[in-house]
Order: C-alpha cells, then sequence, then structure tokens
C-alpha cells in the first residue's frame, strides 16, 4: 500500500491529472507486489464505467447545457430579481436566487457558476458592486447545484457507494440543505449591506410582475419538476429521466424559443462528451484503487483505527467532515468523492449512520473545494469574468465559505432538518 501511496502523491504534485494518477498508482501496485495478473486491469478499468445508471449522468449534464443555451436561465434571472431585486443590494439577492432555480436545471456546480457569472458579473459591477465581491457572491451560490436536485454528486455518490442508496431519497434530502445555504447567504448580504455602499433598485415589488415571469420561466422550472415527479412517481429510473430531460430540452430550445440550431445542440453534446468523459475516467481508474483497498481490507483497518478512537457516531461525522474539507484544498469533488466513498462508506455503516444520511454530508462537504483555493475551480471561472485576482477574492470568500460548512455540521448533527422531506414520500 506504500507503493500506491507513494506513486499517487508524486504524481498529484508533479500536477498529473487526478484520474492518471489513481491509474498510475494502481499499476505500480500490481507491478511491485505481483499479488495479482496484470490482465485483470482492463477488467477492472471497463468494470468501473459498465453500469446503465451512470447514464445518468452524461444525460444530466446535457440536459442542463442545453437549458443554458435555449434562453432560460435569462428567464430566471428575470423572475429572482422580480422577487428580490428590489431590496439593497438587490443583484446579490438575485445572483442567489438565480442560481438556486438554475440548480434545480444543471446538477452541475461549475456549469451554474458559469453561465450565472458570465450573465450576472458584468451586470453587477456596471450597478456599483465590487468586482471581488460579485465573483465571490456567484462562486459561493453555485455551491448549491449539486445540493439541490437533480445533482450529478449524488448519482456519482449512489454508483461507487453500492447498493441499497435509492437516487431519488438522496434527490430529497437535499432540498432543505440547498436552501438553507440560499437563504443563508441571502442572510449573509444582508447583513453586509449595512456596512457596504449596495447599491438600491429604483424599481419596486410588483405582484403581476411577478407572476408574468414566472409564466415566462415555466419552462425552466418544469425540469425539476419533470425529473423528480418521474422517479418519484415511479415513471422512469433516474437514467431514463436525464433522458427525457434532455428530450424536453430540445423541444423547448428547438420548437418553443426555437433559439437552438444545428450547431449549437453539435456544441452542447461535445461540452457534455467532453465533461462526462472526465468523469467516466476517474470512476474506471478509481475501480482499480477500490478494488486493491477492498481486497487488502483497507476499509476495516481504517473502520478498526476510528473505533479505537472513538465509539461516538457524531465525532466520526465530525473527524470525516474535517478531513474531507482540508482534503478539498488540493482535490476536486468528484476525484474526492469517487477516491474516499469506498474507504469511509463501510466506516459509516460500522457506526451505524445510515448512507442516505452520510450520502448528503459527503456531497455538501466535497462541493466546499469550488471556493478553497488553491483548487477553487469556483473562483477560477468568475475571477478572470471579473477582472480580479484569485487572492482578493480568497480574502472574501471566508463568511461564504463558514456558513456552508455550519450548515453541513448542522445536517450532521440533526438529521431530522432534511429527513422529514423523504418521509412526505415514503421514503
Amino acid at each position: 500500500m506504500i507503493t500506491l501511496l507513494i506513486v499517487f502523491i508524486v504524481t498529484i504534485l508533479l500536477g498529473v491529472p487526478v484520474a492518471f494518477c489513481l491509474g498510475l498508482a494502481g499499476i505500480a501496485f500490481i507491478l511491485v507486489t505481483e499479488q495479482v495478473p496484470f490482465n485483470i486491469l482492463p477488467t477492472l478499468v471497463f468494470g468501473g464505467i459498465d453500469s446503465f445508471p451512470l447514464m445518468a449522468i452524461p444525460f444530466f449534464i446535457m440536459a442542463g447545457d442545453l437549458m443554458s443555451r435555449c434562453g432560460v436561465l435569462p428567464r430566471l434571472v428575470d423572475l429572482a430579481d422580480s422577487l428580490v431585486g428590489h431590496w439593497k443590494g438587490g443583484l446579490a439577492y438575485v445572483n442567489i436566487m438565480a442560481s438556486m432555480f438554475f440548480a434545480g436545471v444543471t446538477g452541475v456546480a461549475v456549469a451554474d457558476t458559469a453561465a450565472i457569472g458570465s450573465m450576472l458579473i458584468p451586470s453587477m459591477i456596471k450597478h456599483g458592486f465590487s468586482r471581488t465581491f460579485s465573483a465571490v457572491v456567484t462562486a459561493a451560490s453555485s455551491i448549491m447545484g449539486p445540493i439541490i436536485p437533480p445533482s450529478v454528486a449524488m448519482l456519482i455518490y449512489a454508483y461507487v457507494y453500492g447498493g441499497g442508496i435509492s437516487v431519488a431519497k438522496l434527490f430529497l434530502l437535499g432540498v432543505v440543505p440547498g436552501c438553507i445555504i440560499g437563504f443563508g447567504m441571502m442572510g449573509l448580504v444582508y447583513v453586509m449591506s449595512f456596512k457596504r455602499a449596495f447599491p438600491v433598485s429604483s424599481a419596486g415589488f410588483s405582484f403581476r410582475m411577478v407572476v408574468r415571469r414566472a409564466v415566462a420561466a415555466i419552462s425552466g422550472l418544469m425540469i425539476p419538476i419533470i425529473i423528480l415527479g418521474g422517479i418519484l412517481g415511479g415513471f422512469f429510473t433516474p437514467t431514463e429521466a436525464g433522458a427525457v430531460a434532455v428530450a424536453y430540452a430540445l423541444f423547448i430550445g428547438v420548437c418553443v424559443n426555437r433559439q437552438l440550431g444545428l450547431k449549437d445542440i453539435a456544441q452542447c453534446f461535445l461540452a457534455s462528451f467532453r465533461t462526462s468523459a472526465v468523469v467516466f475516467m476517474l470512476l474506471a481508474t478509481a475501480k482499480v484503487i477500490s478494488w486493491i483497498l477492498i481486497t487488502n481490507q483497507v476499509p476495516q483497518t481504517v473502520a478498526q483505527f476510528f473505533l479505537g478512537f472513538t465509539s461516538s457516531p457524531q465525532i466520526f461525522l465530525a473527524l470525516c467532515m474535517v478531513f474531507l474539507l482540508v482534503l478539498g484544498f488540493v482535490m476536486e469533488a468528484v476525484a474526492t468523492m469517487i477516491m474516499l466513498i469506498p474507504i469511509f462508506g463501510p466506516v459509516a455503516q460500522t457506526y451505524g449512520i445510515e448512507p442516505h444520511h452520510f450520502g448528503l454530508l459527503v456531497v455538501m462537504t466535497v462541493q466546499i473545494a469550488l471556493i478553497t483555493p488553491p483548487v477553487a475551480l469556483g473562483l477560477f471561472i468568475v475571477c478572470p469574468i471579473a477582472k480580479c485576482t484569485i487572492e482578493e477574492a480568497t480574502r472574501e470568500i471566508w463568511p461564504f465559505l463558514l456558513l456552508v460548512f455550519g450548515v453541513v455540521m448542522l445536517v450532521a448533527f440533526w438529521p431530522g432538518i432534511t429527513s422529514w422531506v423523504p418521509r412526505l414520500f415514503g421514503y
């Protein structure tokens, strides 16, 4: 195991993509130990991606990309503006609420960051917000993307964890914490508005405008209803729900809004394939590592270590979440999940922690990596748009980071705050 660890750490430090780091570490272990034949490697790699439920990932990514290209996002932003745009610092509230709406469409944080950032950051700067704050509030609010259903991260957790995981229950568990994070960030903006000269919109609140813009945005708001309603109603599986979402997005873009041409569809497919390829490469090489760990009883060893350290599930959860948070400083969220779920999942079971609750906590915690340098993919996306530096954004991100981690701890120690939603639907 030392060989595996050394190869992985060295390749990470050399800047090798994580998927290749995992693959090289697995190959090195097999060659050095000679415990298993080398020809088992193709079987393990293919086995890591040979799964029908995994097809939901490219479908959800594609549906979100199509909806962002067919004019749905501006309508969602307009709806958010009619609801909260009249408050002091209105565009900051609009940014957060638009992220909440769009999270129900894409399920991918990076997609939310890029789409909303390119649309709202220039407008915020034009209306008097600082470049740094505009970037920070956009990156921080995109964390809700994989938490509010549908969620690609939850699909990955369900597959990597193994059997016994209901994707529908995971989706439902994310509703409450996602909303708490969104409204909590609005509360932060409200507090900041007393200390900063946030601009005030001259337009007042109009119920008629809210209704008009809600009707205009109904095509985007229907996506989570179709996906969740179809899955909960037993009409289709998560994979089929993704395919239905793609078909619906194509119908809206081509027949209703008429903003999608063949070139746009081709570009969307290509972008979705590239994003999906990264995820599938990680899953394939991680299968090799997880097989090595399981055959060498690493999860059992880790469980014995934790049980020898503490018998409290709450302390284990706190240590696990802190570890995931620290690892997020140097690793991307998906890679962290794929690497550590095979280890921490069985340990959580040993402590009697409900696997769906544990999955929600893992998904929430690893998303913080979006705003924790040096990785901080969210900040790397928004800072060039806002024309500010990563260092400037890092100094201002801490209140939002602490808020998200506080919500994670709240959910960890008070499971009932999220579990009542699945219970309403019989889970």
